[in-house]
């Protein structure tokens, strides 16, 4: 009999409170009471549920609001802050009710029950005690809930009974209006307050909470819901099949919520019930059911709110089932759209927000990317930098948790990326492989958006190895062991991983190469070169289209600040250990190292013969050097040729020689440190190097030779000679070396020039392929020739001296260069030159008086001067057969060779100028056996030309100059001398 009094009073307590009558005398009252049966309270109607109007609500406050309540206030969001600050400010008043409903019905109760002459003392109590907290799961809370969701709202008359009379007396009972008056009012007054819960009973709270979770597993008891996304429903989760489950419903809009599927106005119901489910797990209905068993098992002592429950799940998430797991990250990625969704988040930059972004709406991840622009900023909280950072750790996990990579990206991942996209469609993708392969191929992404948020991300991961979850996995004990007082942030662990590379494990160096390829792409993803030259890029960059490109020309600029030039020094260094390291060679030579270098790199990392273990150490870049004539691609050889310049001025970039001399320049060069200098000492000792060495020192020398361009000593002596005798010849295949040679004579030839130009021709006589032209022409004569010579002692004119001997069988291009290499060797003679030795005694003995000019003897060396060129060539000219001797003889007799002129393959067909220029010099400067002609394959020669060449030439030429003179002067005295004697006559006038 006491359970049904205490059922029936609970009812009709509620029933009162929901009409919010007031009556003036017990009789009427008893009246009413008596009319109301159990049967109606049970089938409310939906106007008893009516919602509360805005004259209802609390009115605002003119007196100035807290810190606090505005915080409250931005986080219910633009529409609602006036309102919420008035809550806040007023402290919970109201303008006052008709009446006071809890009074009345328990009046009531009292007089039904004294009518039906029951003692209701003690029911009186025990009713008051068990509406207040009715056990859990018991019929009484129970039937509580039934009659709080007929009703929608919270029980008026139960434990917030003394919450609602000082925060919420006026209000109308019936859709949510008490349960939301009384949730913001906790929600200010605890913001205003840290001891709110004094004032809020733990019952009262936790009937507000029993009443949500209600709420949000049927949204049909929250009317304004209903009613604002009816047209939602109707249209996008009325399927009984999809959607059965608790709270399914619910779980629909949020989803077409994130899609932008819903109204305005359904969005906004949907994101206070995101509001409130942020705040407490148990108000996510998915959430609430998967993981409940694991809260109380890891996280029974951590109290509700403020999203701390999420947050243990997730220190404990490899212990969690996996549905608690997958609905975890389900609201992690919800709240990457809106801070306000990560309520630890937004209340650590909530002063943040205000101070750099005070103008940003919140909404598709607008304040969190203002904030991070302002994340270095020194006057940004160290509280928000911290829960920033964490937010953003978690981001770079998973694209799911990045609001505007999902957003823009969305096709191109289901285009480009749908396999690794297919590997995670449930659970969260710790390999963060959705977002490498975004990185591997932004090039292709379609979206320009896409890209500019995969660059904002690889940038995130270039200064701050916690944002880049592929290093920060592989590298997680290397970092412990080696960079474990290296704080994060600025690249630091970046660059202390990068100066123990040779300690670091396999999987992480092999990682860390990986992110330093695609960091090579962009100056934004190199931190310490873009913190190092922030002055130079603006100043000399600016507008540049390649900023490290601009950056690496202008490296020795005297406007280039030492720090800057260190670091460019550095990047390009590191760039040369591994061609993929070099974006600009990498994506312009990509096909061509698939067809002609596809296993260069393979002996280098199975001998483990590269510093790291994972570069090429220059392999690929060596490859692609010596199959140069067979790159498919313009811009690969464009891009080649620029790495070879940089090379030749720093010959450290060069990783296969320094690696090859690196015992010999110890040893020979007694460890010399400036790489140019240690080169030189190189040559100077050649026949002391290893083979290796010796190996890579005839390959660097051979590319040097190839253009003009890329001889950095010759360029240096030689620029204006270039401009001013071979402009309009062209660089390579040894061209314009060849035009330096024939202009050596000129007046305007340099002393610095002439010896350069004596140095090369010498080197070139020791080693036929330093010589383009004559190792492009006699390749195949070599092959077929010369097969038995070692390679191993070349350096010593072998090659050279085998076709010399074999001349009766050259072809006819070869048999030209060769005759123009023996000339050259003969015309700048030195002694010490192997091909020359033949001759020595008789030059000794015939041409002494001309070996103090020209190079003879002298190397090249600048300090000791450069006179003549071709006194002793020319002296053995003149010398009868029979007294050169038999070898010297070959050498001097293949001069007569047809096309064996100086300079026959220069071409000049671009500018007349050039031809008239050349026609001169060569006139001067070449030497040719009496009688011989030029033919079109000399080079140059031909068309019906006289030429005269050697002592025919020099007579010839004195004979012309003798009659030029001697005409002038007759020509002088006859018209101008003023001293000439005459004689005046004078006719007679009778002749």
């Amino acid at each position: 009999m006491a359970k049904r009094t205490q059922l029936v009073a609970i009812f009709l307590l509620f029933l009162l409170a929901t009409t919010a009558t007031t009556v003036s005398a017990k009789k009427k009252k008893k009246t009413k009471a008596a009319e109301e049966s159990p049967a109606a309270v049970d089938s409310p109607s939906a106007e008893d549920a009516s919602p509360a109007s805005d004259d209802t609500k609390p009115a605002a406050s003119e007196e100035k609001s807290s810190p606090a309540a505005e915080e409250a206030a931005e986080s219910a969001g633009e529409g609602e802050a006036a309102e919420a600050k008035a809550s806040a400010d007023e402290g919970g008043k109201a303008e006052g009710g008709e009446a006071e409903a809890a009074p009345a019905a328990e009046e009531s109760v009292k007089e039904e029950k004294e009518g039906e002459g029951e003692d209701t003392t003690g029911d009186d109590a025990a009713a008051a005690g068990a509406a207040e907290d009715p056990p859990p799961g018991s019929q009484l809370e129970q039937d509580i809930i039934k009659a709080e969701k007929k009703a929608g709202d919270i029980f008026p008359a139960g434990a917030c009974k003394a919450e609602i009379k000082l925060f919420c007396e006026g209000v109308d009972v019936g859709n949510r209006s008490l349960e939301r008056c009384l949730s913001e009012s906790f929600k200010l007054s605890k913001a205003a307050d840290a001891s709110a819960d004094k004032k809020f009973g733990k019952k009262c709270l936790k009937a507000i909470r029993r009443f949500k979770i209600e709420v949000y597993k049927d949204i049909s008891i929250d009317k304004e819901m209903m009613e604002a996304c009816k047209d939602d429903i109707s249209s996008l989760c009325d399927d009984d099949f999809l959607y059965p489950e608790v709270g399914s419903v619910l779980a629909c809009l949020r989803e077409a919520k994130s899609g932008g599927k819903v109204s305005e106005a359904c969005g906004q119901k949907v994101f206070e019930a995101q509001m409130d489910a942020a705040n407490d797990f148990a108000l996510d209905p998915q959430l609430n059911e998967t993981c409940s068993g694991d809260v109380k098992r890891l996280c029974a002592d951590v109290p509700t709110g403020e999203g701390r429950v999420q947050d243990c799940l997730r220190d404990h998430r490899n212990s969690l089932n996996w549905e608690c797991l997958a609905e975890l990250f389900r609201q992690e990625i919800e709240s990457s759209e809106d801070i306000r969704l990560n309520t630890r988040l937004f209340k650590a930059c909530l002063e943040d927000k205000r101070r750099f972004c005070p103008d940003v709406l919140p909404g598709d991840a607008r304040v969190k990317d203002c904030l991070e622009l302002h994340l270095l900023d020194s006057d940004f909280s160290k509280t928000c930098k911290v829960e920033f950072e964490r937010m953003m750790e978690r981001r770079a996990s998973d694209f799911r948790l990045d609001f505007n990579l999902r957003k823009y990206c969305a096709e191109d991942i289901s285009t480009t990326c749908y396999q690794d996209a297919e590997d995670v469609a449930d659970v969260t993708n710790r390999d963060a492989k959705v977002i490498e392969c975004l990185q591997d191929y932004r090039g292709e992404l379609k979206d320009p958006r896409c890209r500019q948020q995969v660059h904002q991300l690889t940038k995130r991961a270039s200064e701050d190895i916690r944002f880049n979850r592929p290093l920060a996995q592989a590298c997680k004990d290397d970092s412990a062991k080696l960079c474990k007082d290296v704080p994060p942030g600025h690249a630091r662990v970046l660059l202390c991983l990068q100066e123990h590379r040779k300690g670091l494990t396999g999987p992480c160096k092999e990682a860390l190469f990986q992110e330093e390829v695609r960091f090579a792409e962009d100056i934004d993803f190199k931190f310490p070169l873009r913190q190092a030259c922030t002055d130079e890029m603006q100043r000399l960059c600016k507008d540049q289209p390649d900023t490290i490109k601009c950056l690496q020309d202008k490296v020795e600029d005297a406007d280039m600040g030492k720090a800057c030039r260190d670091e460019v020094k550095k990047d390009v260094q590191r760039a040369a250990e591994d061609y993929r390291l070099n974006f600009r060679l990498n994506r312009e030579c990509f096909s061509d190292v698939q067809h002609l270098c596809i296993h260069s790199c393979d002996a280098a990392l199975e001998s483990g013969g590269t510093e790291t273990g994972v570069t090429c150490g220059g392999a690929t870049l060596k490859c692609l050097t010596e199959n140069e004539r067979k790159l498919s691609s313009k811009t690969c050889r464009q891009e080649l040729f620029y790495f070879k310049k940089r090379m030749v001025a720093d010959i450290s970039l060069d990783i296969p020689l320094q690696m090859a001399c690196k015992t010999d320049v110890e040893k020979k060069c007694g460890g010399e440190r400036d790489h140019s200098k240690a080169l030189a000492c190189l040559r100077g000792k050649r026949d002391e190097l290893t083979e290796e060495c010796k190996e890579e020192e005839l390959r660097l020398s051979e590319m040097e030779a190839s253009d003009i361009r890329l001889t950095p000593t010759l360029m240096n002596a030689c620029g204006l000679e270039l401009n001013h005798f071979c402009r309009g010849v062209q660089p390579t295949a040894g061209l314009a070396f060849r035009c330096l040679q024939m202009s050596i004579n000129e007046v305007g030839m340099s002393v610095a020039c002439k010896a350069e130009v004596d140095l090369q021709t010498f080197r070139q006589s020791s080693y036929y392929k330093l010589d383009a032209a004559l190792a492009e022409q006699c390749q195949g004569d070599v092959d077929a020739l010369c097969r038995g010579i070692d390679e191993g002692k070349e350096g010593h004119s072998l090659v050279l001296q085998c076709l010399v001997d074999h001349q009766a069988n050259l072809t006819g291009r070869c048999l030209t260069e060769t005759a123009y290499a023996v000339r050259m060797a003969l015309w700048m003679y030195h002694r010490e030159a192997d091909l020359v030795k033949p001759c020595n005694a008789v030059v000794d003995s015939l041409c002494a008086n001309r070996t103090g000019a020209g190079g003879a003897g002298s190397a090249g060396k600048a300090e000791e001067g450069v006179g003549e060129a071709g006194l002793v060539g020319q002296c053995l000219l003149e010398q009868p057969r029979e007294k050169l001797g038999e070898e010297c003889g070959r050498l001097v007799g293949l001069l007569g060779q047809q096309g064996g002129h100086v300079g026959g393959v220069i071409d000049t067909s671009q500018l007349e100028e050039t031809l008239a220029r050349l026609a001169q010099v060569q006139l001067q400067a070449q030497f040719k056996p009496e009688g011989e002609s030029d033919t079109e394959e000399g080079g140059g020669g031909g068309g019906g030309k006289l030429v005269l060449t050697g002592v025919t030439a020099f007579v010839a030429v004195t004979a012309l100059t003798a009659v030029l003179l001697g005409a002038g002067y007759f020509v002088y005295r006859k018209c101008f001398d003023p001293t000439r004697n005459y004689t005046l006559m004078v006719k007679a006038g009778d002749v």
